[in-house]
């Protein structure tokens, strides 16, 4: 309990002060601030697409989708600072799992789909899905190759079907499109 040195006695403001820093978690909340920041930003930068003509707009703008996803990443950035509220243990609990450093394997991780997100305009979006789900499981430990194969040919094959023939989106062809 917070205590006024003078005489002992908690005073308004150190009460009101102690209700909030136990409603919000102060490092949660400039995590928060911060991705709320670069969600308003990217928002704002898809104000500048270009205004797609409407016969090959494929039903919706190239705006939507981007904006689609930094509305739901700022919907679930405002659970963050009060994420301590649903947990067992408190803030206490949260602060001791964070503790513990980040593995390699997430920066391994990070680095490979940068690198493959980087080589996605040659090498074009089916072969990327594919060397993602190729590669990825090998990092991360997996050796049956018996299991790897068909994930990495039937997964993006399916995702590619899916959106280039049910939902009619473009997927760029890369170098694939210079074999057929």
């Amino acid at each position: 309990m917070l205590k006024d040195n003078s005489k002992g006695r908690v005073t308004s403001g150190e009460r009101v002060r102690l209700r909030l820093s136990s409603l919000v978690h102060r490092t949660d909340l400039i995590l928060a601030v911060i991705i709320l920041a670069v969600c308003g930003v990217l928002y704002y930068a898809t104000t500048g697409f270009e205004k797609v003509p409407d016969i090959v707009s494929q039903n919706i703008p190239p705006e939507w989708f981007p904006r689609l996803v930094l509305w739901v990443i700022a919907i679930l950035t405002v659970i963050i600072p009060f994420e301590h509220l649903f947990l067992e243990k408190g803030k206490g609990g949260l602060d001791e799992d964070r503790r513990a450093r980040i593995k390699p394997i997430s920066i391994y991780s990070a680095v490979l789909l940068c690198c493959i997100i980087a080589l996605m305009p040659w090498l074009g979006t089916f072969l990327a899905m594919v060397f993602v789900c190729a590669l990825l499981p090998l990092l991360w430990g997996e050796s049956r190759v018996i299991v790897i194969l068909p994930f990495a040919i039937i997964f993006p094959g399916l995702v590619t079907l899916l959106f280039t023939k049910v939902l009619g989106l473009y997927f760029e062809p890369g170098v694939l499109a210079k074999l057929f």
